[in-house]
């Protein structure tokens, strides 16, 4: 009987304990001082303003494989406005002004969020995706807010186009 007790009781605290996870949120602001709600679900997370697929990219300003990236996410921005919203978190130590300038220099078209700045959500992201610090670091979510690709380090421009394709159906 005590047994039984035991795991009714270990089950019960997880269930809330999971409850409680699935109810931390995050206001996100980019570098045009917009922001951005994130609401943590049990499949993953959903962007308040965004209701369309999203990449949310981990990247830093000084590492060569994520500027190599960069292209890609603006022509993949412009191609696919309506279903595709990128997030590019920046976790090389940026504050929003010096990200802002980034931005610019590099004619970037999606929303840029500095990770310093926002690191209760980089906290969140390390421990719910397992993110162990390599960039760039790609958490693709579909439509309903479901993580359907976590991948670190370089992705081809043929791969992030068919995983947009992937999430918004």
């Amino acid at each position: 009987m005590k047994n039984i007790i035991l795991t009714v009781l270990l089950t019960l605290s997880t269930a809330l304990y999971a409850d409680s996870k699935e109810m931390s949120s995050f206001t996100l602001t980019n570098t045009k001082g917009e922001q951005i709600h994130v609401s943590d679900i049990k499949e993953g997370l959903l962007f308040k303003e965004h209701k369309n697929a999203v990449f949310l990219l981990m990247f830093g300003h000084n590492c060569p494989p994520c500027k190599e990236e960069i292209p890609n996410f603006i022509e993949l921005t412009k191609k696919y406005k309506d279903k595709l919203t990128v997030i590019g978190v920046e976790v090389q130590g940026y504050k929003s002004e010096q990200l802002k300038a980034f931005k610019t220099e590099n004619g970037i078209n999606y929303n840029l969020v500095s990770g310093e700045e926002n690191y209760d959500f980089v906290k969140h992201i390390v421990q719910r995706a397992g993110w162990k610090g390599a960039i760039p670091f790609l958490i693709a979510i579909d439509k309903n807010g479901a993580v359907q690709r976590v991948q670190a380090g370089l992705i081809k421009k043929e791969s992030l186009e068919g995983l947009v394709e992937k999430l918004n159906k």
